[in-house]
């Protein structure tokens, strides 16, 4: 049985002495138990496999930070979340393998498949955190906390490119906002404090406009003088240069005019129409229909007043012509 051991600490590439697991108190606690107790156990009559099973435990876990170092391997380096996973994915296997009652030679098989799944998946858990969290800015400077596998310390590492990441060219309506956008996609994941710092070119040398948290720089109502060359910086906590953006901007006139045309000025007094239920205003076909009415009216009572006064006249008249006649005479 002793081949198979070595030829499994050789799989492992285990020659070394430190490994990330080492870091994590959970884990050891775990291995220590199963080393222990638990071993001890379940291999009381062959106590040269138990030896070799406690060594090949101990090994294989601080080999891991044997792989070889490399872009999808490993860098020596961890973060607390793949740190997490790669932890639980050891507790979740040494919990499998305690909580059945295996014996001798399937004790061991059972050992040396979840050392090899163990190590499978820190190899993958890895090659994730190469591409997507270690060092994954193009430029600048990015500050990362990471916890050293042979220490087990949590530190600054800082992975250093070109400070220069690029220019950009941006045309502006007249009178519409610039925006100037210093912000990287890198810039969040960085470790501390940030600050940014915005400069204008003006006659050849760089004005700082502003200085602050803020990733954006906006002017209001863009005019034509605002086109230019413009930079900006990203400072972390210690105000060291993190990365550099440069902006060419032009701001292009309205089609026509160079500025916007005014609103158009009320002339004259504001007229409103007359509601429908209005009255005619003075002077209106409707006086003139009033008038009629009224002119025939009045014609009409002053004809009868007329007509009365003459009949009642008339009636007063009759008897005075009667005596006047020849031969009239008076009764008695």
């Amino acid at each position: 049985m002793p081949w198979v051991v070595w030829l499994a600490l050789w799989a492992l590439g285990i020659p070394g002495d430190r490994g990330c697991l080492q870091c994590d108190p959970g884990s050891m606690r775990l291995l220590r138990e199963l080393t222990g107790t638990y071993l001890k156990q379940q291999l009381r009559g062959d106590p040269e496999l138990r030896e070799r099973l406690e060594a090949l435990l101990q090994r294989s876990l601080k080999g891991l930070a044997e792989l070889p170092i490399g872009t999808h391997t490993f860098m020596g380096v961890i973060d607390e979340k793949t740190m997490g996973e790669v932890a639980a994915h050891f507790r979740r296997a040494v919990t499998r393998i305690m909580e059945n009652d295996f014996k001798d030679g399937q004790l061991f098989n059972e050992v040396m498949w979840s050392l090899q799944a163990l190590k499978e998946a820190f190899t993958n858990l890895m090659a994730q955190f190469q591409r997507e969290v270690f060092c994954p800015n193009k430029c600048g400077r990015m500050v990362h906390q990471f916890i050293d596998c042979w220490a087990c310390k949590t530190e600054l590492f800082s992975c250093n490119r070109n400070l220069s990441c690029g220019k950009r060219t941006l045309q502006v309506h007249q009178d519409d906002d610039l925006i100037l956008d210093c912000a990287l996609t890198w810039h969040r994941a960085s470790y501390g404090a940030k600050s940014y710092r915005f400069y204008r070119e003006v006659g050849g040398s760089e004005q700082v406009m502003v200085t602050g948290p803020e990733a954006f720089l906006i002017k209001k109502e863009a005019r034509a003088n605002d086109s230019g060359r413009y930079r900006c910086e990203m400072l972390n906590a210690k105000g060291w240069v993190c990365s550099e953006l440069h902006f060419q901007v032009t701001v292009t006139p309205l089609p026509g005019n160079s500025t916007r045309p005014p609103a158009p000025l009320l002339l004259g007094p504001l007229t409103l129409p007359p509601p429908l239920s209005s009255p005619s205003p003075p002077g209106g076909p409707g006086d003139w229909t009033v008038w009629v009415i009224i002119g025939s009216s009045a014609g009409l009572v002053l004809l009868l007043v007329a007509g009365c006064a003459w009949v009642y006249r008339r009636q007063q008249r009759m008897p005075e012509e009667d005596s006047d006649s020849p031969g009239g005479q008076v009764k008695t």
